[in-house]
């Protein structure tokens, strides 16, 4: 797994944060609307299982209120609610910051390529 948000324009690791990380769901309904929301290109072809496996989340991509403390396994273990849907993205950040020059560009796209995408995965 990486270590770092997969989220665009988010430069958080998980080796150097206290902030929560989550893998992406293994249901596949809830993990397209992670990829949708992520707007990430290069994740739409890949399967849930890879998903799970290989890109997380931080947790400043969700709601407060999708995200739980518990105290059933561990008083410091952060859980998401079952239905939680990462909502939070900075899409616009990359336009005036020079560092993300040297992060992997993601490419916007159409309505039609997205469809395109949805077809040949289905």
């Amino acid at each position: 797994m990486r270590n770092f948000c997969a989220a665009p324009n988010c430069t958080r690791k998980s080796t150097q944060s206290d902030l929560a990380f989550f893998k992406f769901p293994r249901d596949p309904a809830r993990c397209q609307k992670w990829v949708d929301n992520c707007r990430r290109a290069d994740l739409e072809d890949k399967t849930p299982d890879q998903l799970n496996k290989h890109y997380q989340l931080c947790a400043t991509h969700f709601e407060t209120s999708m995200i739980c403390r518990t105290i059933h396994f561990s008083p410091y273990r952060t859980v998401l609610r079952d239905n939680a849907i990462p909502t939070i993205f900075d899409l616009t950040s990359h336009l005036n910051n020079t560092q993300s020059r040297h992060r992997k560009r993601i490419k916007e796209l159409s309505e039609d390529e997205i469809r395109t995408l949805k077809q040949k995965k289905s």
